[in-house]
């Protein structure tokens, strides 16, 4: 069985009954359940819309001599909201905003009656939602139970006080960082209830004073927090909210964004210089091998290879800051492995020496893989520098870091593993190694995004990056990038170790 359309009541100011016949038929004619009445009169509508419902009024204004304003301001006396369509000679924009701003809800041709069943049924639909949303609005306004519901679900501590600095309300999260119900912080002084310094009195009583809103931060032991002021007046009783929020993350964010600036702007200086000594390098390098074939002097040809292997290691250093400095899209091609890693350390070859860290290399020979040469050595460096950061930290006077390369031939895999003779990482802060911002460094040291950014490289590269402490000490990490070629396994490995110079 069908569900009975529900029926509108369409009222008319109309004393020709042939035209009330003809408004009917074009509401007729489109199928609707409109019920049409028909009044002669604006006395008469009155008196019909003060004892029954009506769903929308068409009025006339021109054959009725009616002020639009003043036929407004009377309807609304009545103490029935019924939407108001305005029939006019023409529409145009001038009169049609004036009757709107006069409270018209919908404007229509006088002579348009096809038009009528549109507009009737246009304005009922967006007054019964204009009459939700409002009835929704008085209800959050005037039920308290419904505004606490609301404060309540804030996260942010959230409570009012008096002139006297009593609290007055307070939500949930408020009460539960002090560890006490609502119910029995209310009422008492806030310096009795919360020993922090949130709130001063002068800008409580500055708030209360001008009715400007205050905001400021506050540093609370190691986080910070952004406290903000409003004014409230409730029955005629002057109050303050105020509204806490820990705001230590986004300044976090924000310190974070400005070395990010700072970082940029030292990349592109560093691919300046890089450029401006690889002229230099470049002519002293052919120079010299030019010497070195003229000259028979064995001696003087063996200080001139000082010469060349001098110059060559400083070119080698700025080609290294080229690489890691260039700014493009990232572009994957088949590289060594063991050729990255060997320039992530040059990189950092002098701190390596200065700090008696040693190096050893345990490469498998077939170590080719398919990957952004670029993004590869960040990670190699962001795993070199926690590694050295951790022997540093533990004052040892010879450490060790060991990169450890293995060609899977069955899996078209190459382990990289990275192990350092440091103290290893807590267990209990183990599994957050991979998040972002997390660091167990001072804020001067790191932020915490290294090992992060490090993942996510090897996680777009199709590789995975684990972690683990050693049995006798020290971190190990291991990482897994695919090969992207069918080689064949070479020969053994080899091991080569030295104090990096």
């Amino acid at each position: 069985m069908s569900q009975k359309k529900m029926e509108h009541k369409v009222l008319f100011i109309e004393d020709s009954q042939e035209k009330c016949e003809r408004i009917r038929s074009a509401f007729a004619k489109v199928g609707g359940n409109e019920i049409i009445d028909c009044v002669p009169s604006s006395e008469a509508a009155f008196e019909v819309i003060r004892h029954k419902a009506v769903d929308a009024l068409f009025v006339n204004p021109a054959e009725h001599d009616l002020v639009t304003a003043e036929f407004m301001e009377k309807l609304t006396q009545t103490a029935r909201q019924v939407p108001v369509i305005i029939m006019l000679p023409r529409l145009d924009d001038d009169t049609v905003l004036r009757m709107l701003q006069a409270g018209a809800f919908e404007c229509v041709a006088a002579d348009s009656l096809d038009s009528y069943p549109a507009a009737a049924r246009r304005a009922i639909t967006r007054f019964k939602t204009v009459r939700y949303n409002v009835e929704q609005t008085e209800y959050l306004l005037y039920n308290p139970k419904q505004w606490m519901s609301i404060i309540d679900a804030i996260t942010d501590y959230i409570f009012v006080l008096n002139s006297a600095q009593t609290l007055v309300k307070v939500n949930h999260a408020f009460a539960e960082a002090i560890g006490r119900h609502p119910r029995e912080i209310v009422g008492n002084r806030l310096s009795d209830v919360f020993d922090l310094d949130v709130s001063s009195e002068s800008t409580h009583s500055a708030v209360l004073g001008d009715g400007t809103p205050r905001t400021y931060e506050k540093k609370i032991g190691d986080d910070f927090y952004q406290i903000s002021v409003f004014p409230w007046l409730e029955d005629d009783r002057p109050l303050t909210i105020h509204v806490i929020k820990n705001i230590t993350e986004v300044r976090r964010l924000k310190d974070l964004l400005y070395h990010a600036e700072k970082l940029a702007s030292l990349g592109l200086l560093v691919s300046g210089v890089a450029h401006e000594l690889n002229n230099p390098l470049t002519g002293t390098i052919a120079y010299t091998e030019l010497l070195s074939m003229k000259v028979t002097d064995e001696s003087i040809k063996a200080e001139l290879k000082k010469i060349l292997g001098s110059a060559e290691r400083c070119k080698k250093i700025v080609d290294n800051l080229l690489t890691f400095s260039r700014q493009r899209t990232p572009s994957k091609s088949l590289e060594s492995i063991n050729d990255i890693i060997d320039r992530a350390i040059d990189l950092r070859s002098y701190w390596l020496k200065l700090n008696h860290i040693q190096i050893v290399r345990e490469y498998d020979p077939v170590s080719t893989v398919f990957v952004d040469a670029q993004q590869i050595q960040q990670v190699m460096l962001n795993l070199l520098l926690n590694a050295e950061q951790a022997i540093v930290g533990t004052g040892q006077t010879k450490g060790v870091i060991t990169f450890r390369t293995r060609l899977n031939k069955e899996a078209r895999r190459v382990s990289i593993q990275v192990i350092d003779s440091g103290p290893g990482v807590p267990p209990k802060v183990a599994s957050k190694i991979f998040d972002p911002f997390f660091t167990t460094k001072s804020v001067d040291v790191g932020a915490g995004l290294g090992l992060s950014i490090s993942h996510g490289i090897i996680t777009e590269h199709g590789g995975t990056i684990q972690f683990h402490n050693a049995e006798g000490g020290g971190a190990v990490f291991t990482i897994e990038l695919p090969t992207g070629t069918d080689a064949p396994p070479g020969a053994s490995s080899y091991k080569k170790s030295g104090q990096v110079g």
